[in-house]
C-alpha cells in the first residue's frame, strides 16, 4: 500500500476547495480519479512495452474495469476458425481487478501463457475459459470488507482527510453491511431498504457507492435514497453563549479530587468553547494542526485563526464573528493555549483525531452546556447576517460556499432571529427617515441664512 501511495499520489495534492458540500467532495474525487487514471494508463504503457521487448507474444489491455490478455490461441473446442484457420485472437479474462496490484499480476500471467504459447503446450483450461474468474467475482461482504481499506487506497492519496472518510465508511460497513452474502445489486438493494432511518440510509447509499465502484458494478442506487428531515438544533443567544463558557472550569473543580490528572483540563474546552463561538469553527479545525502562534502573535493585529490545509475544506484565515469575545473569553491565556497546544499534539492518526473530537462533544455534556459544539457554528452564520455581512463574505469565513451558507445554515434562523432582523431593518429605515428629515430642515435652514445674508448685504450696500 506504501508503494501505491508513493508511486500514484507522492506528486498530486488533492484540490484545496472551501465546499464542504457534495459539490465540493465531488470535485475533489474527479481530480484524485482522474490523476490516477493517468498513472496507471503510463503503467499499463509500460507493461506492454516490457512484454512486446522479451518477445512475448501477449498483450495486457483494460476493458470495464478489469484487466485483460490479449493473445493468437489454437480455436476453442467445438469453434471453427474462418477459411479453415487453426487459431484466432482471444481476450481472456482471469478477473484481474484494473488497479496497480492487478497489472503485476497480469503481466506474471502474460509471461506464463507467453511460455505456454512458445512451447506449443497451450491448453483451454478452466483458467482460460473465464471459469475461476467467474468464481473469484462472486466476493460476499465479510470477504470484501477484509480487502475494503487495501481497494479503497488503492485510488485515493492517504491523507488525514481520506482516512477520516474512510473511517466513516467503515463504521456503516460493520454496522449495515457485514454479512456472509454474495455483493451483487438485489443484495446491495435489499440491505439498502431495510435501513429506515433517512440519514442513515443516504450515507450507506455512499458507501455503497463507493463499494460498488470498486468491484466494477454499474448500479442505479439513486431511486433508493430518502428525503431527509435535520435534526432540531438549539441555536444559542448571545447572552446564553457568554454565561456558558465557565462552565467547564465548574464541572471539573467539582470532579478534582476524583482525577487530580485532569484537573486542569477545563482549560482545553475552555479555550475550544471560545474559538467555536468567536469564530464559527469546526470542532477538528481546532484540533488538527491549529496556528496557535500566529494566533497569539502581536503581528496578528486583526486576531485571524489560521486552518491549516489538511482540514475538510483546505486552508483559509478566519476573522472573529464577535471581536469583543476574544477579551471576554480570554482566548489568548497563555496557560490555556498552552493547554490545547499539547491535546492538539497527541493523536497519531485520523482515529486518535476522531476521538479527540468526540471527547469535546462529550464534555459540552458533562458540563451542562445546554447546546453542541456545532451549535456554535450555526449561531455564527445566523449572527453574520443579523450583522448585515455579506453572504460571500460570511460563507468564505466558515468554509463552505453561498450555497451551503443559503441551503443549510439559514434553515436554523428561526422566529426569534427573523424578529431581530426585522426589528434591525425597521431600526435602519427608521435611522434612514430621521436623517432625510433632519437633512430636510438643516437645507431649509441654510436657505433662511442665505436669504437673510442677502438681505443683509443690500443694507450694508445703501448705508
Amino acid at each position: 500500500m506504501e508503494d501505491i501511495q508513493t508511486k500514484v499520489f507522492s506528486d498530486f495534492n488533492p484540490p484545496a476547495t472551501t465546499d464542504g458540500s457534495y459539490g465540493g467532495a465531488k470535485k475533489n474525487s474527479n481530480a484524485t480519479k482522474q490523476h490516477y487514471n493517468m498513472k496507471f494508463a503510463e503503467e499499463l504503457v509500460k507493461v506492454n512495452q516490457r512484454l512486446k521487448s522479451s518477445k512475448t507474444k501477449v498483450s495486457v489491455e483494460v476493458t470495464k474495469g478489469a484487466i485483460q490478455l490479449r493473445a493468437t490461441l489454437p480455436l476453442k473446442a467445438n469453434e471453427t476458425g474462418a477459411q479453415n484457420q487453426q487459431k484466432k485472437q482471444y481476450k481472456i479474462s482471469l478477473g484481474i481487478p484494473a488497479n496497480f496490484e492487478g497489472l503485476k499480476t497480469a503481466e506474471e500471467e502474460a509471461y506464463e501463457l507467453g511460455r505456454l504459447i512458445a512451447r506449443k503446450i497451450f491448453l483451454w483450461t478452466d483458467k482460460y475459459l473465464g471459469v475461476q474468474a467467474t468464481k473469484n467475482n462472486s466476493i460476499t461482504f465479510v470477504e470484501f470488507y477484509k480487502q475494503f481499506e487495501g481497494r479503497y487506497f488503492e485510488t485515493r492519496k492517504k491523507t488525514i482527510k481520506s482516512e477520516h472518510t474512510f473511517g466513516r465508511y467503515i463504521d456503516v460497513y460493520k454496522r449495515y453491511f457485514f454479512k456472509d452474502l454474495p455483493i451483487n445489486e438485489s443484495n446491495i438493494k435489499s440491505l439498502l431498504l431495510e435501513i429506515k432511518q433517512p440519514s442513515a440510509r443516504n450515507r450507506s447509499l455512499t458507501v455503497m457507492s463507493v463499494v460498488a465502484e470498486s468491484l466494477h458494478l454499474q448500479i442505479d442506487l439513486s431511486k433508493l435514497r430518502l428525503t431527509y428531515k435535520p435534526q432540531k438544533r438549539n441555536i444559542p443567544s448571545d447572552k446564553e453563549i457568554e454565561i456558558s463558557v465557565d462552565n467547564f472550569e465548574k464541572h471539573y473543580s467539582k470532579n478534582r479530587l476524583k482525577n487530580r490528572d485532569c484537573k486542569d483540563n477545563w482549560r482545553i474546552y475552555k479555550i475550544v468553547y471560545g474559538l467555536l463561538a468567536v469564530y464559527g469553527l469546526r470542532p477538528r479545525e481546532i484540533i488538527n494542526k491549529p496556528d496557535l502562534q500566529w494566533f497569539i502573535s502581536p503581528q496578528n493585529i486583526h486576531n485571524t485563526f489560521k486552518v491549516h490545509e489538511s482540514n475538510k475544506t483546505g486552508y483559509r484565515e478566519v476573522f472573529p464573528f464577535v471581536n469583543r469575545w476574544i477579551e471576554l473569553f480570554d482566548l489568548k491565556n497563555v496557560d490555556n493555549i498552552s493547554a490545547l497546544k499539547k491535546y492538539s499534539e497527541s493523536w497519531n492518526n485520523a482515529q486518535q483525531l476522531k476521538s479527540r473530537v468526540q471527547i469535546i462533544s462529550t464534555n459540552f455534556l458533562h458540563s451542562k452546556i445546554p447546546f453542541s459544539p456545532y451549535d456554535l457554528r450555526h449561531s455564527c452564520a445566523i449572527r453574520a447576517h443579523l450583522q448585515g455581512v455579506p453572504i460571500k463574505a460570511a460563507a468564505d469565513n466558515l468554509g463552505h460556499t453561498v450555497e451551503m451558507h443559503t441551503r443549510v445554515y439559514q434553515r436554523w434562523f428561526g422566529l426569534e432571529n427573523r424578529r431581530k432582523a426585522f426589528e434591525q431593518t425597521l431600526l435602519s429605515v427608521n435611522e434612514v427617515d430621521i436623517l432625510k428629515d433632519e437633512n430636510t430642515q438643516l437645507k431649509k435652514r441654510i436657505a433662511e441664512l442665505e436669504s437673510e445674508l442677502t438681505i443683509c448685504k443690500l443694507k450694508l450696500k445703501n448705508c
